[in-house]
C-alpha cells in the first residue's frame, strides 16, 4: 500500500503539471467537446472539425489536451483501486481518506467537463485548478498516515499554514483564469504604482460563448487588482510561516524545506512577472506551489521532540 500510494503522489503531479501546461499553452478548448474530441477518441484529422465552425482545429492543441484527460482517467481508476484496498484493511483517518478522495476525484472530473463545456468560464477553471491541490494533497496525506502509522494532527499551525497556501493557491488559480499574470510587469510596484485599489471588480466574470475567454475579456485595472491580491496573499503565507518558527522550533527540518520551498516559491513569482511569465518558470512556480502544500501538509503528522517522548511511552503503555 506504501508504494501504491507513492505511485498515485507521482501519477497526481503527473496530471496536474500536465494541467498546467495545457492550461499555459491555451490548450483548454484544444478539443471543444467532451469526453471526446471532435466527436472522437483521439483527434484524428481538420475534417474532424468541420461541424465545429467557432473553433480552428490545431493537432498539438487537441493532442494535449486529450494526454491530460487521459492521465486524469487513469488517476481516478487508480485512486478507486486504492480505496477498495484501504477500505477492508485500515480504520480511522486513513479509510475516510480514501473515500474522500473517491468522491473528490469524480467531481474533479466534474470540473474538467465544465471548463470545456462553459467554454474556460473562470470560476469553474480555477476549481478545477484549485481541485487538483485537494486531491494531490488527500493522496499525499494517505501515503504519510501509511508511512508514519499516525493520525493527522488537524488542530495545529500546520493546519492553519495549510490553509492560507490552499487559500493563496485560489488566488493564483483565479489570477491564471483571467489571464493576470502579465498584468504587473516589475516588481515590488505594479505598473509603477506602490497599491492598487481593489474593489469587487476582481470578481466579475460573465460567461462568454465560443473561445472568448482565451486571452482574458477582464478590464486592466480588474487584471491589476487580481495580480494584486495574489501578492498580499504570498506575503499571508510568508508572516504565517515565520509565526510557525517560533511556534515549533523543534521541527527543524519540516521548518527548512518549507522555508526552502517558499523562498524558491516566491522568487518565481517574481520572475515570471518580470521576465513576462515564460513558460518554463510558469510551470516550476505551478510545482513548487504543490511541493509547498504537501510540506504544510506533512506538517499535520509532525511531533517535536517533547510530543514525540509522550508517543512512545503512550506505545509502551499500550
Amino acid at each position: 500500500m506504501q508504494r501504491f500510494a507513492l505511485f498515485n503522489i507521482l501519477l497526481t503531479l503527473l496530471v496536474i503539471t500536465l494541467g498546467a501546461l495545457t492550461r499555459l499553452l491555451d490548450a483548454g478548448l484544444g478539443c471543444p467537446d467532451w469526453p471526446v474530441c471532435y466527436g472522437h477518441p483521439f483527434p484524428i484529422s481538420n475534417e474532424a472539425a468541420i461541424e465545429f465552425t467557432q473553433w480552428q482545429f490545431d493537432s498539438g492543441k487537441a493532442w494535449m489536451e486529450m494526454i491530460h484527460r487521459y492521465a486524469a482517467s487513469a488517476l481516478g481508476l487508480s485512486i478507486l483501486i486504492q480505496a477498495a484496498l484501504i477500505w477492508p484493511r485500515y480504520l480511522g483517518a486513513l479509510r475516510w481518506l480514501a473515500v474522500f478522495l473517491c468522491v473528490w476525484v469524480v467531481l474533479q472530473g466534474l470540473f474538467g467537463m465544465w471548463t470545456v463545456t462553459l467554454r474556460l468560464w473562470p470560476p469553474v477553471v480555477s476549481a478545477h485548478l484549485l481541485g487538483g491541490a485537494v486531491t494531490l494533497g488527500a493522496q499525499f496525506l494517505i501515503w504519510r498516515v501509511i508511512t508514519s502509522n499516525r493520525e493527522p494532527q488537524w488542530r495545529s499551525w500546520w493546519s492553519a499554514f495549510a490553509l492560507i497556501i490552499i487559500f493563496q493557491m485560489a488566488l493564483g488559480a483565479w489570477t491564471s483564469s483571467h489571464y493576470a499574470g502579465l498584468a504587473c510587469p516589475d516588481f515590488p510596484t505594479c505598473q509603477g504604482n506602490w497599491w492598487v485599489e481593489i474593489n469587487a471588480e476582481i470578481l466579475h466574470s460573465p460567461m462568454v460563448e465560443g473561445d472568448e475567454y482565451l486571452g482574458g475579456i477582464g478590464s486592466n485595472h480588474q487584471r491589476m487588482a487580481i495580480q494584486w491580491v495574489h501578492r498580499l496573499g504570498a506575503l499571508a503565507v510568508l508572516l504565517l510561516f515565520i509565526l510557525l518558527v517560533f511556534k515549533y522550533p523543534l521541527q527543524k527540518r519540516r521548518l527548512a524545506f518549507c522555508g526552502s520551498i517558499l523562498f524558491i516559491q516566491i522568487s518565481l513569482g517574481i520572475l515570471n512577472a518580470v521576465w513576462l511569465l515564460p513558460l518554463s518558470l510558469a510551470l516550476l512556480h505551478n510545482t513548487f506551489a504543490m511541493l509547498l502544500w504537501l510540506g504544510a501538509l506533512n506538517g499535520l503528522l509532525a511531533m517535536d521532540e517533547l510530543s514525540d517522548e509522550k508517543y512512545f511511552a503512550k506505545e509502551l503503555l499500550a
